[in-house]
Order: C-alpha cells, then sequence, then structure tokens
C-alpha cells in the first residue's frame, strides 16, 4: 500500500490487490453491522432519506463507539439527541461506508462516472469532493477493529502498531508458545496478527488522505 498522493482528477494510491479485498469487505461487513444493531431498513443506502421512529440503543460495543451518548452524565438528553438524530447518522454512516467499498474495489463510479477511473492499475482514486467522507469511512472501520482488538486508548495503539511493524504479535510453534492462547478481547495469535495489520492499514491511509488534504488547505490559504 502506497500513500495517497494529490493529483489533478483527486488523490491516488497504489493498493494490493489483497489490500483492496480486505478493506471494501471489512467495510461492508461494518456497515451491516451497524444497520442491524441500529434498526435500519435492510435496503438503506440514501443519505437523503429521513427516518423517523424510536432510536434502537446499539448493544453491541464497537456500534456503541459509532453511536455513542451525546451527553455521559444525563440519560434523558442522551436519549432524547438519540432520538432525534441517531437513525439519520447510521444511515449516512452506511453509504458512506458502502461508497467506500465500492471506491476501493472498482465497482462504483469513478471521478468521470467509471468504475475504471476509480480503479485503474491498483490505484485507488479518491475524487476531491468524496476525500472526507472516505477519510469518515476508515475512521467508522478503525473504531470497530479497535474495539474487537481491545484497543482502550493510545498506549494500546501504539503497542498494536508495535506487534503489527515489528511481528512480535506472531506465536511461534518451535518457541513452544501456544498458537491457540487467546489475549483479552479473544483473539488468537493468529487472529490478532491479521486484524492487527487491516487496523494498521486503514490508519495509513487514512493519515496519508488527511496529510494531503490538509496540505492543499494550506496551500489554498496561503495564495488567498
Amino acid at each position: 500500500m502506497s500513500p495517497f498522493r494529490a493529483t489533478p482528477a483527486g488523490y491516488v494510491a497504489r493498493w494490493e490487490p489483497v489490500e483492496r479485498e480486505v478493506l471494501a469487505r471489512v467495510a461492508r461487513d461494518v456497515a451491516g453491522l451497524l444497520r442491524s444493531d441500529a434498526g435500519l431498513p435492510d435496503d438503506v443506502t440514501d443519505t437523503g432519506l429521513a427516518f423517523t421512529g424510536v432510536a434502537r440503543v446499539p448493544r453491541d460495543p464497537a456500534v456503541q463507539r459509532l453511536l455513542p451518548d451525546a451527553h455521559r452524565d444525563d440519560a434523558d438528553v442522551a436519549a432524547e439527541f438519540r432520538h432525534l438524530t441517531q437513525t439519520d447518522l447510521a444511515a449516512s454512516k452506511v453509504a458512506r461506508l458502502l461508497a467506500f467499498a465500492e471506491t476501493v474495489d472498482g465497482t462504483g463510479d469513478g471521478a468521470d462516472g467509471g468504475p475504471d477511473d476509480a480503479f485503474s492499475g491498483g490505484q485507488v482514486l479518491v475524487a476531491r469532493e468524496a476525500a472526507q467522507d472516505f477519510a469518515g469511512a476508515l475512521t467508522d472501520v478503525r473504531l470497530v477493529l479497535g474495539e474487537r482488538l481491545g484497543l482502550d486508548d493510545d498506549a494500546d495503539v501504539e503497542h498494536l502498531h508495535h506487534e503489527v511493524l515489528t511481528g512480535l504479535g506472531i506465536v511461534d510453534e518451535a518457541d513452544g508458545a501456544d498458537p491457540d492462547e487467546t489475549d483479552g478481547a479473544g483473539l488468537d495469535a493468529e487472529q490478532r496478527s491479521y486484524w492487527g495489520g487491516v487496523f494498521v492499514a486503514a490508519g495509513f491511509a487514512q493519515e496519508s488522505l488527511m496529510d494531503e488534504m490538509l496540505a492543499e488547505l494550506r496551500a489554498r490559504g496561503a495564495r488567498d
């Protein structure tokens, strides 16, 4: 996976086929999880739709990270805010996760209206007008993966990055370690290594995209 770079057509990065496949699938899985736990209709894909009714309080801790209480100290205020905003917020997140997946695996429209524009020669092209939503989808993916990996704070994230980048999280059976032993999140070493790698890759993509967006914003400010 290469970092995103600004081009006249948009922000471009080169991802390996397996990276595109995995991140697109995870984004769709997160969209399905969010839709189910928030009680949205199965066919929700349009952020322009408005929803009514009592919002369902998410039971999955990962979805709770995506749809947190607006007020921790006042349950009534939190419930009212959830009632007024949750369904639209959840629908918006589902839509951008699905759009992210389509951009990544080349099934969506490119900059000029065709899938080959967004997905050519291993490149992922993110149009400037879609970049903020693309980055937001990566945030949602990382929040869910972070919950599944038991990452509670920045120190946990830094430790996971160290594990993934150095290979220290991989169990070597020759050393007598048990490959089936699970961590505090219930993951064995192979699972933690795999999902940790996905988490790190998503973070790398998000950070490089945000860096390019901020660089362009600063450059425009300097010109003005």
